[in-house]
């Protein structure tokens, strides 16, 4: 364990070279180590800290944003390199809103003199094991965790080496620091927009295992609002595994005035299934609006904000040597966008990427 510094709290500051000499080490390696670079052993880096925290050290914040400004305006060719990692075996994610989360924290890297460059978790022969020695040999020490098809995943690397955020609730293990969307308040806003529009039954079409994968925030906002209203206005959650089984029994019974799809898209599973348009008398509001079409309003989960914001955070604390896995960790939801009209929202949305 590190000892207190044993050095007055209005000492100077030791230099990286008092450091050094009284570690032993060389300047490089003790810069390194002061950093947590993974080039540096463990067992080195350790000793080095423990000598610099002896000695008083600490870092210096408004020097490292110092040099991070001079990084990005004189424009460096170097660019510490962030991995994405994805658990998929190809570049299918990047048909789904998650892209746009990977688009933003692209975006906001280069701004603050950083890259992202993609790790494929699901590739043939890729292991976890195999994973830590690339991201090791190439030098990674921070990493931004995709998204998943399934809930509860573990991931099994050598956290003492790097800093994280996750992107999405689906990593179980480690836990680590989350940047996400805000499931639950986005469905309350969708709820009481609706509500306040007149709409009196306000039916829930859920992908069951969709929802596990935001820790049911889903339907445990859609249960609160049922409370509040009466009950002959209550609908049963109509939560499936895929989504779309039994819809027709389901509006038959419920005679719902607007759909809420969350993880799915009713309109369009409807007409799948049935081979005609859904019901015209009823509205429809998606949860993500990326799974709809213009039949439908809904939330834009404001992916671009989410991957910008997890970037940032993640360069922070590579910036504050804040490697391994967090002791408090912290979740962070960002809000979603109302969407009233989609064929506009496509419209300025493709603009948008346009200019990425």
């Amino acid at each position: 364990m590190l000892e207190e510094p044993s050095s007055p709290a209005h000492a100077t500051r030791p230099t990286l070279r008092v450091i050094a000499q009284a570690a032993g080490t060389s300047l490089a390696a003790t810069s390194m180590a002061l950093r947590n670079h993974a080039g540096i052993s463990a067992k080195t880096r350790a000793h080095v800290q423990a000598v610099a925290l002896k000695l008083g050290y600490h870092p210096d914040p408004k020097l490292s944003m110092l040099m991070q400004h001079l990084r990005t305006q004189c424009g460096v060719e170097y660019y510490e390199t962030i991995g994405y990692l994805s658990f998929y075996p190809d570049s299918r994610w990047k048909k789904y809103s998650q892209y746009y989360i990977y688009e933003g924290a692209a975006e906001r890297a280069v701004e603050l003199g950083y890259r992202v460059e993609v790790f494929q978790l699901g590739e043939p022969g890729m292991t976890p094991e195999r994973m830590n020695n690339v991201l090791k040999a190439r030098g990674i020490r921070g990493l931004l965790i995709g998204g998943t098809d399934q809930p509860n995943m573990r991931l099994d690397l050598d956290w003492d080496y790097f800093a994280a955020v996750s992107l999405s609730y689906t990593l179980a293990s480690p836990t680590l620091h989350c940047v996400s969307t805000d499931f639950y308040r986005e469905m309350l806003s969708a709820l009481n927009r609706l509500q306040q529009e007149g709409y009196k039954r306000i039916g829930l079409n859920v992908k069951l295992l969709d929802d596990i994968k935001t820790f049911n925030l889903w339907r445990s906002a859609y249960l609160l609002y049922q409370d509040k209203i009466p009950k002959n206005q209550r609908i049963p959650i109509h939560a499936t595994p895929s989504g779309r089984d039994r819809l027709q029994e389901w509006v038959n019974t419920h005679k719902p005035d607007v759909i809420i799809s969350a993880a799915c898209d009713f309109p369009r599973e409807y007409q799948e299934i049935y081979s005609k348009p859904p019901p015209k008398h009823i509205h429809y509001v998606n949860m993500n609006i990326f799974q709809a079409d213009a039949r439908s309003r809904g939330i834009d989960q404001n992916g671009n904000a989410v991957g910008r914001l997890a970037c940032g955070n993640l360069i922070s604390m590579l910036q504050r040597y804040e490697i391994g896995l967090p002791e408090h960790p912290q979740i962070t939801s960002i809000d979603g966008k109302w969407v009233e009209d989609y064929t506009e929202w496509t419209k300025r949305n493709k603009k948008s990427r346009a200019v990425l």
